[in-house]
């Protein structure tokens, strides 16, 4: 069957004066740098349909995901497994709520509910009206816009700083989509860094990506709609030598990768007619025995005074521990999330509901059928942190995260068990 896209793009910026998202601390609003948008792409295969959003925000929660993807799907009335909604993961975009008690904020529910369900919406809508036959195109390039944030310090103590022997990934994909006329639908990039370019401004932005989105749709003429990888682990490459900077810094590293993402585009040679499959499944990750009683007490005996940032979540997790033990709830459960594969052509994407390590996708990749797998970050909702196991034994932020992330806890080679469980899935597609 042809293949069909459409695209629409809609304002998703918040009221000046709300909480800022991602560095753990109150951080208000002043004053807006660049607009946060939505941007959607539908495609369409014979009687497949797909919806992928790129959502100028930090994180979306589980609940909140499923409530927008559902709205989105009912629009243009398809299921909301097949919607694939993806926070490009900007710290300097609005608080939402349901994403752990150091990320509340103020009139998050309101910003839902007037500003991006409805615009999120709106955008779906449009797109599914500009639907068009296309041909896809395809190019990958190399881009330094990611260096791993792990700093390894004499003592053996992880910081976040700048690791530049750690892992990340190296790879930017530019898939881009043109009509019958061999004109410019849309283009989707592909690569892997936070988005912290900014620091901790009181400032609505994009981030460096939207630097190098704005870079693309200028060249290409069309929109352009960035996903990220798995960069729980890499920090944008920022002139200072930090994880994080300024407006300046953050510029500049969106200059270098929108010209990362030109040369991909212009390396695409040829555009083709290609076909779109999508597989929806449930996958199972048994958690670790509960924490016994005894030993949750006494961690949370040792903290409960404390109000470092750190041990406020501990603190909560602990007594959700102590809670189900009072309620008698310690059998075996298992961690469950609903995924959804998409092949377009020989490309498949990999939606990881996590923060996780560079190495998980690169693995995906390394193991994969396909020509290009990508993995998209940040995808379809959020459960905190997911570092590679060689990490665990070292310890630092992501792995705190990770442990502290809920009080049943995932085992540490989850990595594996998610990598193995979606390569399961791909060969569905085969």
């Amino acid at each position: 069957m042809k293949l069909k896209a459409g695209t629409a793009r809609e304002i998703i910026t918040p009221k000046l004066g709300g909480l800022l998202a991602g560095y753990g601390s109150p951080n208000p609003s002043a004053s807006v740098h660049d607009d946060l948008t939505v941007t959607a792409v539908i495609l369409e295969s014979g009687e497949t349909k797909i919806v992928l959003l790129s959502v100028s925000l930090c994180l979306i929660s589980n609940d909140i995901s499923i409530e927008l993807r559902k709205k989105c799907g009912n629009a243009i009335g398809i299921p909301y497994s097949n919607v694939i909604l993806s926070t490009t993961h900007t710290h300097t975009g609005p608080v939402l709520p349901g994403i752990g008690d150091d990320h509340v904020g103020e009139g998050g529910d309101n910003y839902c509910e007037d500003i991006l369900f409805p615009k999120c919406v709106k955008a779906v809508e449009a797109a599914a009206k500009a639907i068009k036959p296309v041909k896809m195109g395809i190019a990958v390039t190399k881009t330094a816009i990611g260096i791993n944030r792990r700093q390894l310090h004499p003592d053996d103590k992880v910081t976040l700083g700048n690791n530049p022997w750690g892992i990340t990934d190296p790879e930017m994909t530019v898939i881009a989509f043109k009509d019958e006329e061999n004109k410019p639908v849309v283009n989707i990039v592909h690569c892997t860094a936070h988005n912290t370019g900014n620091g901790i401004l009181p400032v609505i932005s994009r981030d460096w990506c939207g630097v190098m989105t704005d870079r693309l749709e200028i060249e290409s003429g069309a929109l352009t709609a960035f996903f990220n990888g798995c960069a729980g682990d890499v920090a944008p490459r920022m002139a200072n030598g930090g994880s994080t900077g300024d407006i300046k810094l953050m510029m500049e590293a969106g200059a270098a990768a929108g010209m990362d993402a030109v040369r991909a585009y212009k390396d695409i040679r040829e555009y083709h007619d290609t076909d779109m499959a999508v597989v929806a499944d449930e996958i199972k990750i048994p958690y670790d025995p509960l924490k016994p009683l005894e030993l949750a007490k006494e961690q949370y005996d040792a903290i409960k005074d404390s109000s470092e940032r750190f041990d406020i979540p501990a603190k909560n997790l602990l007594k959700q521990v102590i809670e189900l033990h009072e309620k008698g709830e310690t059998d075996p459960v298992d961690f469950v999330m609903e995924q959804t594969l998409v092949r377009i052509g020989s490309v498949v994407i990999v939606p990881v509901p996590f923060e996780a390590s560079a190495e998980i996708s690169l693995r995906l990749r390394a193991y994969s059928k396909f020509g290009y797998t990508l993995a998209f970050g940040y995808t379809n909702g959020s459960n905190s942190y997911l570092p590679s196991q060689d990490q665990i034994c070292r310890g630092g932020y992501e792995v705190e995260r990770f442990y502290w992330a809920r009080p049943r806890q995932l085992p540490v080679d989850t990595d594996t068990k998610l990598i193995n469980a979606n390569l399961k899935i791909m060969e569905r597609f085969l």
